[in-house]
């Protein structure tokens, strides 16, 4: 079972060690827990596609509204010449 890394830090909050000695064992945490190694690119850019793909299908809908709006507009002012 993986703590979590609030859990980590609360258990260096209280050990029995020198303000010095907690601030080294958080900064290795935050690295170890946010550094380079940390990070996946592969899930990064598969994020990222997704977001991609939603902005590209919002503006597909913006467009597909936009376009109904103008009909119903030239269509009511169709209707009001009669």
């Amino acid at each position: 079972m993986t703590s979590s890394y609030a859990d980590k830090l609360k258990a260096i909050d209280t050990a029995p060690l020198s303000a010095d000695e907690k601030a080294q064992l958080k900064t290795e945490l935050a690295k170890s827990e946010y550094g380079p190694s940390a990070f996946n690119l592969g899930e990064f850019e598969q994020l990222l596609g997704k977001l991609e793909a939603s902005k590209m299908k919002q503006q597909t809908q913006k467009s597909q509204e936009g376009r109904k709006d103008i009909f119903a507009t030239g269509l009511a002012q169709m209707m009001s010449n009669f």
